[in-house]
């Protein structure tokens, strides 16, 4: 009886054409490039995707080419797309084709490269400028050390791209209002690419030996740029401070081994592209335009979001096993047809039974989504702001820690009670964020500091024993051999 108004359903289905997954909207989706973060924005979208099943998306990618993406885009306006979604190659050249399909009455969101005007419907991105004032922080606080003006090589993207134009304007007017000695800045062109970057850099480093400092305008370009250093005569590993932006996990894990210094976070949100799209086009309010924020992440930051982003991505797989369980039982009946087209003619007899059935199976496949993948989801929203509540508290300890590092009291309870936390919360929250015990993280702080006194000042290894509250210089030296591998020597 079950396998007739199962078959009878089916039959149902195929005779008024009715599909209860059949997308309404078709989203174009034109992407400039196919590197790490727009993977990484990709897949967000793909995940958000589970929870409208009512939206289908058709991605191209432009490869950089201006002409490709205008083409691309003209292509989505012929098929009469109803919504769509581009990340401009060069502003001002992808301009003209963002303007004909939002004439044109497809609503446009502008994600990650703002484009100037106003004929767009949403702009959803990060806040270039603001990348650039971190840029000149991070370049300001390594000249107050080192006391002189420095040397630096900036690695910019391609320069007709907001990104590349607005993080450069930002670094460069934050260092004019600075005042004082300026860094002596130039520039050389990576088009965002870590290959071009080693190209370029290694070009570079040929004709100049003095270079203290590189930015980046990406992580892999920052990764390139490391790779050009370390093979370059005169150079070499480590020798070179740099800085990237995006905070992917390539350029986390590149901080966590070293080869690179920091980087600022510049979030993709592909989740909050579809979301702003459903609002759209059900015609809901929605955010006109969203900028996303952007933080500094060192190695103290990089490795707890490295352990959160990891447990992200299973959280992610498992979603993705769920949706391909869910295809496959469609698939299921579908392939079924053909067979249950023998039984039409039990059809009129069980027809109240299938519409029941039908009324009954829509209810418990909504209820299957609520109970399996809706909670997952949650949970990957919670690991998600996890995530940023550990690096503040990172950076906020770190703050604390790097104030107090010759006060002899520093130590645990001291910690505790500028933390706001006990004993107990301080041991395990520490621990938690950067693998290690508080008074072993103090330590480790105060060899950090201990050695750079050594390196730029002319102070003796008892002086900075002293100073950074360490016993004794015999204890001081035994503990900066198991720290660094060798024995503290000073200028």
């Amino acid at each position: 009886m079950r396998n007739i108004i199962i078959s009878s359903l089916v039959l149902f289905l195929v005779l008024t054409g009715c599909n209860t997954r059949q997308p309404q909207y078709r989203i174009g989706v034109s992407q400039c490039l196919d590197d790490a973060w727009r993977q990484k924005m990709n897949a967000e979208m793909e995940r958000e995707l589970l929870l409208h099943p009512e939206m289908t998306i058709s991605r191209r990618i432009a490869y950089g080419s201006n002409e490709l993406q205008c083409a691309q885009i003209d292509s989505f306006i012929k098929e009469r797309v109803d919504l769509l979604i581009v990340s401009p190659n060069e502003a001002e050249d992808v301009k003209p084709a963002v303007t004909r399909a939002y004439r044109a009455g497809i609503p446009v969101i502008v994600a990650d490269r703002r484009v100037s005007g106003d004929e767009w419907t949403a702009f959803i991105g990060g806040d270039n400028y603001r990348v650039g004032q971190l840029m000149a922080d991070w370049l300001l606080s390594i000249q107050a050390v080192e006391r002189q003006a420095i040397h630096v090589l900036e690695v910019a993207g391609l320069p007709g791209s907001t990104p590349a134009t607005l993080r450069h304007q930002g670094m460069m007017e934050t260092l004019a209002r600075n005042g004082g000695v300026q860094p002596q800045v130039e520039s050389v062109m990576g088009s965002w690419y870590k290959e071009e970057a080693y190209q370029v850099v290694s070009e570079y480093l040929r004709m100049h030996k003095d270079i203290k400092v590189i930015v980046a305008h990406n992580d892999l370009m920052a990764i390139g740029a490391a790779e050009a250093v370390r093979d370059s005569k005169g150079y070499g590993k480590g020798s070179v401070r740099i800085m990237g932006v995006d905070g992917i996990k390539l350029g986390l894990q590149a901080i966590a081994d070293g080869t690179i210094e920091c980087t600022a976070t510049y979030s993709s949100r592909g989740d909050m592209i579809i979301e702003t799209a459903a609002h759209i086009l059900a015609h809901e309010p929605y955010i006109h335009d969203t900028i996303l924020e952007t933080m500094m992440v060192d190695e103290t930051a990089a490795r707890p979001m490295l352990m959160q982003y990891d447990a992200r991505i299973h959280d992610l797989e498992t979603l993705h096993i769920v949706q391909l369980q869910s295809e496959s039982r469609w698939q299921q009946i579908q392939n079924g047809r053909l067979v249950i087209i023998i039984s039409v003619v039990f059809v009129c007899i069980l027809f109240i039974i299938v519409l029941s059935f039908l009324i009954y199976s829509q209810r418990k496949i909504k209820k299957e989504i609520k109970r399996d993948i809706l909670p997952q989801l949650e949970e990957v929203q919670e690991a998600i702001q996890l995530s940023h509540r550990d690096v503040a508290f990172a950076e906020r300890m770190k703050q604390i820690v790097d104030d107090h590092l010759t006060d002899p009291n520093l130590n645990v309870e001291y910690l505790g009670s500028a933390l706001s936390l006990s004993r107990t919360q301080v041991f395990r929250r520490v621990k938690t964020v950067t693998g290690k015990g508080p008074l072993d993280y103090i330590r480790e702080r105060r060899l950090l500091r201990a050695e750079e006194l050594l390196r730029t000042t002319d102070m003796t290894i008892q002086q900075v024993a002293l100073e950074l509250c360490f016993s004794s210089p015999g204890y001081f030296s035994k503990c900066y051999k198991e720290y660094f591998g060798h024995l503290p020597s000073a200028r």
